[in-house]
């Protein structure tokens, strides 16, 4: 792979604001940006390899706030408990493989025990796949988000993943920074003793917070100290009353909140990740999968509360990351991340804003927003080349013609 490379292409997205460059051109050196704008004002420096991509846009790569790295069938997650981790991580790298091919040059992992090995996997150069920032395994209570009765308390507790008081927390929270974790994942909220779908509860409107004020201040504190960014999973007014009053940095899904809640999320700036993708993809498995009536009644429910509290959620001024919550296949294949983009204009965002919030959003969310997120000098050339203009039609981000990560072609084809 040459050291300089230079794109042309009938159209750039460039800057912070997205704003569109006719006839553009990008010089790539040393896997960064070092020019953009005009193809008359780039330079052609010598020892250049030169794409001339004709009539495709150049956007930034983008970015899924929120996925797994599971590596396990996702019709049967109760592997998560026995299946080894080896294969696992095997699994994982295949399907983000294809999530790189797809156009996401950075994703976000917000839980797995094998997210630490996997991220440095790709990042060693053993396997291709985004940019991954991971938690490492959940932060769940007993009986809390991920406890499933299904698997003993004993063989919960020994996985690490359950703690509970300060002190448990805090121990989980610095078994995370040795682990390699980049960010904290707290679980704070869950359905009640009797409800089926216990991990998101039965109702959205009926959520249980896991974690006392004390317990989530402290491990957010503990995380801190380490300069992690301190992430949770919350739904519900409560459990999201919870993450907010704790000091949590991101909240996950957010939604069947009050109004007072949804306007204190807006004026402290907390980025919320939208995770509409999960649902979407339960919902088209219904039929295929022979998901039972109670299980499609509940993710319904949330299906009405999650769009009603988005579209909420924009007119309040609530900044969203896109994130996909999916985990893998068959269900929820990582390489159809980029729904998220057409789920989110559906929704109510304007192109415009759901190109910011799946690049320049999540990668404050990643915490790397001063490396990648957008076209501009001096940042990581995470590029996508795209059949199509996004600003027009969203769907175009679903047809990648090139992908660039750090400087690397890692997908070339002629545009349709």
């Amino acid at each position: 792979m040459p050291d300089r490379l230079r794109l042309k292409a009938g159209l750039v997205l460039a800057g912070s604001d997205l704003q569109p460059i006719k006839d553009g051109a990008i010089l790539i050196e040393a896997g960064r940006i070092a020019a953009v704008g005009g193809d008359d004002g780039v330079p052609h420096p010598e020892e250049c390899e030169p794409h001339d991509l004709g009539d495709v846009t150049l956007m930034p790569g983008m970015i899924d706030a929120h996925m797994h790295t599971f590596g396990v069938d996702s019709t049967q997650l109760h592997l998560l408990a026995t299946e080894r981790e080896p294969y696992r991580a095997a699994r994982a790298l295949n399907e983000l493989a294809g999530m790189l091919r797809a156009g996401f040059t950075s994703a976000r992992c917000l839980g797995s025990t094998i997210g630490p090995d996997v991220r440095r996997a790709i990042d060693d150069g053993l396997a291709e796949g985004p940019r991954l920032k991971v938690a490492g395994g959940f932060i769940s209570s007993t009986s809390g988000t991920w406890d499933s009765r299904s698997v003993s308390l004993s063989a919960a507790r020994l996985s690490g993943e359950v703690a509970d008081g300060t002190d448990g927390l805090l121990q989980a929270v610095r078994q995370r920074v040795r682990e390699g974790a980049d960010f904290i994942k707290l679980g704070l909220s869950k359905g009640g003793v009797h409800d089926r779908y216990h991990a998101w509860g039965d109702d959205p409107l009926r959520q249980v917070a896991t974690y006392s004020l004390e317990e989530v201040a402290a491990a957010v504190e503990e995380a801190h100290r380490n300069r992690l960014l301190v992430s949770a999973h919350a739904i519900g007014e409560e459990p999201v009353r919870l993450a907010i009053e704790g000091g949590v940095d991101i909240v996950e899904h957010g939604y069947g909140i009050s109004p007072e809640t949804r306007s204190t999320l807006a004026a402290k700036g907390t980025i919320v990740v939208s995770t509409i993708s999960q649902l979407h993809f339960h919902r088209a498995a219904y039929e295929a999968y022979r998901y039972p009536q109670w299980e499609r009644d509940v993710y319904e429910r949330h299906w009405t509360i999650m769009q009603r509290d988005f579209k909420l959620g924009l007119r309040a001024a609530v900044r969203y990351a896109l994130g996909t919550d999916l985990i893998g296949g068959p269900t929820h294949p990582l390489h159809e991340a980029a729904t998220e983009f057409l789920l989110a204009v559906e929704w109510g965002m304007t192109e415009r804003e759901a190109l910011r919030a799946g690049t320049m959003l999540a990668a404050e969310a990643l915490g790397i927003a001063s490396q990648t997120g957008s076209i501009e000098v001096g940042k990581a050339a995470d590029i996508v080349a795209l059949n199509g203009n996004p600003l027009i039609d969203i769907k175009a981000v679903k047809n990648p013609v090139l992908v660039v990560k750090e400087g690397r072609v890692l997908r070339l084809t002629s545009p349709a």
